[in-house]
């Protein structure tokens, strides 16, 4: 998904005093993202004198996520491959207080022992998911990034049966994906890459650098470098001996959506096609602010919390936008918000300030899809979900429209009633994702493939 940032509007400071003697058993919190609050429970066990934690995220429907766990004194650390850390001090007999971090993203939180039992995931429908033994066939693959020195691990679907296919590389959503993209107990490039395949088209789909097999880091580096990625991928497909050279794309989701523009833009040799699924097509600083502003009112903000936060919103990615150094910039986002004495006596807020200022999120803000999308002149397939509020329908498939030169084979649809994630929804809210059965629309995956094979 596109990546959007708490800008502060409601925060609630803490301190951080106190010991417990045992932190063994259930801790339960609130994640405030602002226009989002997500429960969050931390387990933690102790046997023989070594603790362990997991977590659930009931919300998104994820359950017993593990974690390595650091208790010294009164101070504990969790963190996990995924990039989540929790950073806490024990307050008392009965609160943890300290910080959430996940993706350049820091958030204070407080989670009060609870009698919340450890949970399994409950039993959801996720009909969509494939499982073997596949129609096609599966090959485990290494990919090999010259430019960064890397290799990223990912996974090739094939029609079965000798021949050369039309092939596409998928490029996931913000965040740290694995190969599947998977999201809120959703696999959408799994489901999206057993439909392509058992349609006679060959996929690759890989691990973000610094997850699951892949590797690299995944926090300091930025779209030019996912970018680096992609080409590295594309490159490797276009040389096996199964793939018609005259008819291989890139299905981008989101920021991958965007990565797939700016390729496309920049003409990557034997790239034939495109699609972008909600991928933006505005100035990404507009969008955070239209973003915001979407899941702000989903979430029953009134008008008038709506245009303040707008008005906050716009200046402050103006100024992540600009070329400011980091110490001014960071003191006029505090003018912008108003919270310079919070700030003062809190150092998990002042963190969350700055993770706003880091080098990698003020690379990808000042990005304007517009200036690529002039330079496009392959075939594109731009798909849009009118509940999608985080890159809403209407403004992204106006920049399209008018940006985009003239290409008979180009297709820009608008799909309703479909949120981000492509799925069949009610509120198209984040929270949402997670007790939706289906995963990615089938007539959007149709309406794919049909392209393709036409092109």
């Amino acid at each position: 998904m596109i990546r959007y940032l708490t800008l502060l509007l409601f925060i609630v400071l803490q301190s951080c005093v106190g010991y417990s003697q045992s932190i063994v058993g259930s801790w339960l919190g609130n994640l405030d993202f602002g226009v989002q609050k997500l429960k969050f429970v931390l387990h933690i066990q102790e046997e023989n004198g070594t603790y362990t934690a997991k977590a659930d995220s009931p919300d998104q429907g994820a359950y017993g996520i593990p974690f390595d766990i650091v208790v010294k004194g009164d101070s504990v650390v969790v963190k996990n491959s995924m990039g989540i850390a929790l950073g806490l001090k024990v307050q008392g007999d009965h609160k943890l207080v300290g910080t959430f971090s996940q993706n350049g993203i820091t958030i204070p939180v407080v989670l009060s022992r609870s009698e919340q039992k450890m949970m399994e995931a409950p039993k959801v429908n996720r009909y969509q998911t494939p499982h073997p033994p596949y129609a096609y066939d599966t090959l485990d693959v290494t990919i090999n990034n010259s430019y960064s020195q890397i290799k990223l691990a990912g996974t090739v679907t094939k029609p079965k049966g000798k021949g050369k296919y039309p092939a596409v590389v998928l490029l996931s959503g913000s965040g740290a994906q694995d190969r599947d993209e998977t999201l809120f107990g959703h696999k959408p490039f799994k489901v999206l890459a057993d439909y392509l395949s058992r349609n006679g088209i060959v996929v690759l789909r890989y691990d973000d650098r610094g997850v699951g097999k892949s590797e690299g880091s995944f926090d300091q580096s930025t779209i030019e470098d996912f970018s680096k990625d992609a080409i590295s991928a594309f490159d490797f497909l276009k040389q096996q001996d199964y793939v018609d050279i005259h008819k291989v794309g890139i299905i981008g989701h989101s920021e991958g959506g965007l990565i797939a523009t700016l390729l496309a833009a920049q003409g990557v040799p034997n790239l034939s096609f495109i699609v972008s699924l909600a991928g933006p097509s505005i100035p990404i600083d507009e969008l955070l602010v239209e973003q915001l502003y979407s899941l702000g009112k989903a979430e029953g903000m009134s008008e008038a919390q709506l245009a303040q936060a707008r008005e906050i919103n716009r200046k402050n990615f103006a100024v992540v936008k600009s070329n400011l150094k980091t110490e001014e910039a960071y003191q006029k986002l505090l003018e912008n918000m108003n919270i310079a004495d919070k700030v003062d006596a809190n150092a998990a807020l002042r963190k969350e300030v700055l993770a706003m200022l880091a080098p990698a999120y003020r690379y990808f803000v000042r990005i304007n899809p517009q200036h690529f999308i002039k330079d496009i002149h392959i075939p594109v397939f731009g798909a849009f979900g009118t509940l999608d509020l985080q890159v809403p329908s209407t403004l992204n498939l106006k920049g399209y429209y008018d940006l985009l030169p003239k290409n008979t084979k180009t297709v820009l649809k608008e799909y309703e009633g479909l949120n981000h994630l492509f799925q069949r929804a009610k509120t198209g809210k984040v929270s949402e994702y997670a007790q939706l059965e289906e995963t990615f629309h089938e007539k959007v995956m149709e309406d794919i493939v049909r392209w393709i094979k036409e092109l």
